[in-house]
């Protein structure tokens, strides 16, 4: 919330200074940097709240067991090897990256380490969250319940269902 917040009043400043005429490659790179923590720190939170994209037209005929296992593997078998794999060579790069002294690419944005190792600690947490996705599922499998939370599209369908008086 914060990187958004920052990212608006950038905007702002930006659309300011456009308008007179007055270019500032600083506030460019740094509206550029804003934006991308605000989207790989929340790739971990639409993870946790359900409100990731997936095939729903192939997902919503499944049963609600099938639905947990397939959960399950794809967060074990995909986002969890991806977001170590992302994590492993970027971190590579924070490194190399802080060993050069390197800064953005027009030379006006020092520390350039610091917006790499964004990436690595944005993964991170999506790391952290498929996991805790992974061991979710895990225990409603293993407990043979499957008395799980309605997930984002059948919670708006029913208010949607509700507001229509169906």
């Amino acid at each position: 919330m914060l990187s958004l917040w920052i990212l608006a009043l950038l905007i702002f400043i930006l659309s300011i200074a456009l308008n007179f005429s007055y270019s500032n490659s600083k506030l460019d790179d740094f509206s550029l940097y804003c934006f991308a923590a605000m989207v790989l720190f929340a790739l971990s939170y639409t993870l946790r709240e359900d409100k990731h994209v997936r095939l729903d037209l192939i997902y919503t005929r499944y049963s609600q067991r099938t639905k947990t296992l397939s959960w399950c593997v794809v967060n074990f078998l995909f986002v969890l090897p991806f977001c170590l794999i992302i994590m492993r060579y970027g971190f590579d790069f924070v490194l190399q990256s802080y060993r050069i002294s390197e800064t953005s690419p027009n030379g006006r944005i020092p520390y350039y380490f610091l917006f790499k190792s964004l990436i690595v600690l944005g993964f991170f947490f999506l790391a952290l969250q498929s996991l805790s996705e992974t061991i979710k599922s895990l225990r409603l499998i293993l407990t043979k319940t499957n008395q799980q939370e309605k997930d984002f599209y059948q919670q708006e369908t029913e208010e949607i269902k509700e507001l229509l008086g169906h």
